[in-house]
């Protein structure tokens, strides 16, 4: 029994080296890009017609929040499907703001709006889990908004602190707030959102991870504004 499991956990190893895990990865991430590079295409058109027809950035963004914003009313009714379709509007139109910012003029106070729309959004669809099923999920959506608020809270002071210095050193506000350094940008969670509104019984499990891949963002911006606001200015300019 015991030399017929080696043999298949070698079996295993043999099927899944190193190399063969490498070329599906590098498949599967060639086919994310060709997949990002026609949506993107598809984005740039919309938004260029868009811009002939007078349509501001801005409006984009509000009217997308505005119709992101009901999925928290079809959460709490647990209508998945509706707060989906809102769900998917709402990153379409978070995509053309951007789009048509790039084929005009991207000004300060549009990122502002962006960025700060975007927060209220992913807290009103995880409030509105818990409002689906406050027994199972409030817990694990309050851990969700706490440890997404610390991270939300790390970014912001240090991007305040970075305007003030005029650093270099900057973040990304247009981020998912779940970014982790490639690991959880917007793609990933937009992909958590549509698995939960399909199998909404799964919330646990997401909160937990997208909970803790927070909390191991505010702990890496710290270290990162520790490194840049204290080491590096320790270190002799050449």
């Amino acid at each position: 029994m015991l030399s017929r499991l080696k043999s298949t956990v070698n079996n295993l190893k043999a099927k899944y080296d190193g190399s063969k895990a490498q070329a599906v990865w590098k498949h599967k991430k060639e086919l994310c890009q060709r997949v990002s590079g026609v949506f993107s295409k598809i984005v740039n058109a919309l938004a260029k017609k868009l811009v002939k027809m007078g349509v501001s950035a801005n409006f984009v963004t509000i009217t997308g929040f505005i119709i992101g914003i009901f999925a928290v009313n079809f959460l709490s009714l647990e209508r998945y499907g509706y707060a989906l379709l809102c769900i998917l509007i709402n990153r379409l139109f978070d995509a053309l703001d951007g789009a048509i910012a790039r084929n005009t003029k991207v000004t300060d106070f549009g990122v502002f709006l962006d960025a700060t729309l975007d927060y209220v959004f992913y807290a009103g669809v995880i409030f509105g889990f818990a409002l689906a099923n406050p027994f199972q999920n409030a817990v694990a959506a309050s851990f969700l908004l706490f440890a997404f608020a610390s991270s939300a809270c790390a970014m912001l002071a240090y991007a305040v602190i970075a305007y003030k210095n005029n650093s270099s050193q900057k973040l990304e506000l247009e981020r998912s707030p779940f970014y982790l350094g490639g690991l959880a940008q917007g793609f990933e969670t937009l992909v958590a959102l549509v698995v939960l509104c399909i199998i909404p019984g799964w919330f646990l499990q997401i909160a937990i991870v997208l909970g803790t891949l927070c909390l191991v963002k505010a702990f890496s911006i710290m270290v990162t504004a520790y490194y840049n606001f204290v080491i590096a200015k320790r270190v002799p300019k050449e």
